[in-house]
């Protein structure tokens, strides 16, 4: 995944901020470095287990040992409750020199380029 992102990233090598803007929106971070400036954008993506609207429950079993040694299997009609949601996020640099992205930086398991 990391090499597919960042050969995703290579067309924007020499594009301006504001061609990054265009396709990205606002960076959430950007910084004055040395040589330019760094813009940062970081991206949320909720992953949660809830079923697609429309499907049926998954059905819970459960199954327990019962005081004689026998097995003890229940079966609920409707699956778990939704479980929290779990962010994955992408941090994605960039780095602006003489007003033209030069290089570029990211981390995270939710990275994926807009179109």
């Amino acid at each position: 995944m990391d090499a597919r992102y960042d050969a995703s990233l290579q067309r924007w090598r020499g594009a301006t901020r504001a061609e990054l803007e265009a396709a990205w929106g606002r960076p959430t971070l950007a910084s004055q470095a040395p040589d330019g400036q760094v813009l940062t954008w970081i991206v949320h993506v909720d992953i949660d287990g809830r079923a697609m609207p429309g499907a049926s429950p998954t059905p819970i079993v459960v199954t327990s040992r019962t005081a004689g040694g026998g097995v003890s299997v229940t079966t609920a009609a409707t699956s778990l409750s939704p479980s929290a949601a779990a962010p994955i996020t992408c941090t994605t640099h960039f780095a602006i020199r003489d007003g033209r992205v030069a290089s570029w930086t990211f981390e995270g398991l939710g990275c994926g380029a807009p179109t």
